[in-house]
């Protein structure tokens, strides 16, 4: 695997932590998630995974749904990405 593909798969790993952990923090089941976000429930589970990459409004759509904002969402990333990346 190349180091750009490598890198590419850290960034989605680490959405997906995020966004789990903020689910669970919230006390959210993937169904409720995708309620509150309008976002199909499968398709969460691939973002959690790691599997799939949000767009802009995906993104918009999930911190709403999450009571935070966009902008928190991505700070909560960039630190799991540094966790994932120092090991």
């Amino acid at each position: 695997m190349s180091k750009k593909n490598r890198e590419k798969d850290l960034e989605l790993i680490a959405f997906g932590i995020t966004l789990k952990n903020i689910r669970k923090e919230k006390g959210y089941t993937q169904e409720q998630l995708s309620d509150y976000s309008r976002i199909d429930r499968s398709f969460i589970s691939e973002l959690e995974n790691g599997e799939k990459a949000p767009t802009l409004l995906t993104l918009i759509s999930l911190a709403k749904a999450l009571r935070i904002k966009p902008s928190i969402l991505m700070q909560i990333l960039e630190f799991e990405l540094d966790k994932l990346t120092q090991k």
